[in-house]
């Protein structure tokens, strides 16, 4: 391999390098606005209580179990969670095959259009 290779070689890792800070950089500010956005007070208020309701499930030293764990221990629980579970699941899901689709879409415009680059480098060259 010669030098003028290995060079080419090296500025493509640093653009590949670059262009993947940006990516990084780019989810960082998503997932904090996101964070933003959904964090709302109502709802920290509504999951400390609902995580509060969920650890007086759990039965004290003693063996004895909570009033909470006395009503929705074992079967009532268990089925809750069947109903929720499953949506909760395809939720999830649709979410990642909704963003791999995007990011698939992303991919084929960049080609599309380093592509039509090419083209007009050529076309401008053969003139």
């Amino acid at each position: 391999m010669n030098l003028a290779a290995r060079i080419a070689a090296a500025q493509a890792a640093e653009a590949d390098c670059a262009a993947w800070r940006e990516r990084i950089a780019l989810s960082r500010a998503h997932l904090g606005d996101e964070l933003r956005r959904t964090a709302t007070p109502g709802r920290i208020v509504v999951s400390g209580l609902a995580l509060g309701f969920a650890f007086g499930l759990k039965p004290p030293s003693d063996g004895q179990p909570s009033l909470a764990g006395k009503f929705l221990g074992g079967p009532v629980f268990s089925m809750v969670l069947e109903a929720v579970l499953p949506g909760l699941i395809a939720g999830i899901t649709a979410a990642a095959g909704l963003q791999a689709g995007e990011e698939a879409t992303d991919e084929v415009a960049e080609e599309d259009t380093a592509e039509d680059d090419e083209a007009a480098d050529g076309q401008a060259q053969a003139s």
